[in-house]
């Protein structure tokens, strides 16, 4: 916990590469009050999946649960992760933008979505090249973030998310 407070990334992803089990502990404090906590452990387990694949992969299945309104959880906590994991290893996740997109119905998990695309598609554009027509779908959400989220992924379709 104290490498949270602290903000130590490099001392957290020191940590889950010797010891994948404190992967169960960053995936509770995704929940944590403090968002910057919640920030640290989303990072944190980016690093995790991205030093043990198969447990990321599990991880992201975990988290993709959490999205799930059976799940009882509130997994709009869980988005910031799932951008992290893309983002350390975009081929890992790929499985999962398809499902993560299947919930931008939700306007309380809209943001977030679009979010953790945002983060997968700073290092690998074309993981979400497969779910753009979902994307259009949405562009004349009233949202500015939301709508500025949609521009970055849409770039060079900006005529459709400017409506012009």
């Amino acid at each position: 916990m104290e490498l949270l407070r602290q903000g130590d990334s490099e001392g957290l992803e020191r940590m889950v590469g010797d010891s994948p089990v404190a992967v169960r502990f960053l995936q509770g404090r995704l929940w944590d009050m403090d968002p910057e906590i919640r920030g640290e452990a989303a990072k944190a387990l980016g690093a995790a999946a991205a030093a043990h694949p198969d447990l990321g992969r599990e991880v992201l299945r975990r988290l993709l649960w959490a999205l799930n309104d059976e799940s009882a959880t509130n997994g709009a906590y869980a988005l910031p992760a799932l951008g992290e994991i893309a983002r350390r290893d975009p081929e890992l996740a790929a499985p999962f933008i398809g499902p993560i997109v299947a919930y931008l119905w939700d306007d309380g998990l809209r943001l977030g979505i679009l979010r953790a695309l945002c983060r997968v598609a700073e290092v690998a554009p074309e993981a979400v090249e497969e779910v753009r027509d979902r994307l259009q779908e949405i562009v004349s959400t009233e949202n500015p973030e939301e709508r500025a989220c949609l521009a970055r992924l849409l770039a060079g379709k900006r005529e459709e998310v400017d409506g012009t």
